[in-house]
């Protein structure tokens, strides 16, 4: 009686073993069709993908797809974009395709495309994962975290490294805006005087509606002629010996400069003179003055460290800071 028992169950296990296999493959060629077909070109969207071959893995306890190959174009017209890799994981739920998850690869190559010019990246990173949220058919949701980060030119030469990036864009409280943030740490760009920024920072809420047809140049503008900004709730740069903090509102005016105003608090302005004079770009005479005159803005130190509030203004195409102009704007594009 035990043995027959016993057999029974095992034929059970057996035959749930072999239904949970066959439904495993089907819903793997099932998420392979869903796949190819969102990914695939379309007059609703602007950009399309491909690959080599799809490969299902993960079983019996997750679901993989490993695109060979992959490249993925974007953009219209004059100005296109291509990334490729040697291969994506892509890792989803074929019952509630909603979502999907991305192991990213080590090595990929960003080609970019405008009328006049092509640009040509490198990117290389130890870790790298993206998750993605849809909404009738449309990306919703993105969650972007990369680690030990380099970017190269197609020459090979370096540009930049960072230790982590991190990128948040989600759907904000009202009406047409998203918020996004956005967190760099250990950054720094090649250069004759290269130093490391320890913590970028940027919390902020796109507002207005950005169409999701046309070029990124159409696009933009027409972001900017609906009334579009920005408002960055939250600005941190920690670039030692300076830190800052603060916080503005920020557009485009119509030649596509930015345009607004900022309100920063900064630490550290007195070693900023100082290496200034060091490196004889200001006379002593001159940084004493600027000195004396910052620490009387700055009043009295607080925890040992003084601290002055700067207000910077961006308009015509010009950053000042009180009358004396810092830098000029230039534009997001070339005039048309």
């Amino acid at each position: 009686m035990v043995g027959r028992r016993t057999r029974w169950v095992a034929a059970a296990i057996a035959a749930l073993l072999a239904a949970y296999t066959v439904a495993w493959h089907g819903l793997a060629l099932r998420l392979e069709g869903v796949l190819e077909e969102a990914v695939a070109p379309s007059a609703e969207k602007d950009w399309h993908a491909s690959w080599t071959r799809l490969e299902a893995g993960g079983f019996p306890f997750s679901m993989r797809m490993t695109a060979h190959q992959p490249t993925v174009v974007w953009g219209r017209g004059g100005e296109r974009a291509t990334w490729k890799a040697p291969e994506l994981v892509i890792v989803a739920n074929p019952v509630n395709p909603s979502g999907v998850s991305l192991v990213l690869p080590m090595r990929q190559d960003l080609a970019v495309e405008t009328p006049s010019r092509r640009h040509a990246i490198g990117i290389t990173l130890s870790q790298g994962s993206a998750a993605f949220g849809t909404v009738s058919g449309e990306v919703d949701t993105v969650d972007i975290g990369l680690r030990d980060v380099t970017v190269t030119s197609g020459t090979g030469r370096s540009l930049a490294v960072a230790g982590t990036v991190d990128l948040v864009s989600s759907p904000g409280g009202e009406g047409e805006s998203r918020d996004v943030f956005l967190e760099v740490t250990d950054l720094m760009i090649e250069g004759e005087s290269a130093e490391r920024v320890e913590r970028g920072l940027a919390r902020m809420r796109v507002v207005g509606a950005v169409p999701r047809r046309g070029t990124a140049r159409e696009r933009v503008d027409a972001w900017r002629r609906a009334g579009g900004y920005v408002d960055l709730g939250e600005l941190v740069l920690e670039w030692p010996p300076v830190a800052t903090r603060g916080q503005g509102r920020l557009a485009l005016d119509r030649d596509n400069r930015p345009i607004g105003a900022l309100r920063l608090e900064v630490v550290g302005y007195r070693e900023i003179i100082t290496a200034l004079t060091q490196d004889g770009k200001v006379r002593q005479d001159q940084a004493d003055l600027v000195v004396t005159a910052l620490d009387f803005m700055a009043g009295p130190p607080v925890d040992g460290q003084r601290r002055i509030d700067v207000d910077l203004s961006m308009q015509h195409g010009r950053l000042t800071i009180g009358p004396f102009i810092v830098m000029r704007l230039a534009p997001l594009w070339p005039p048309s």
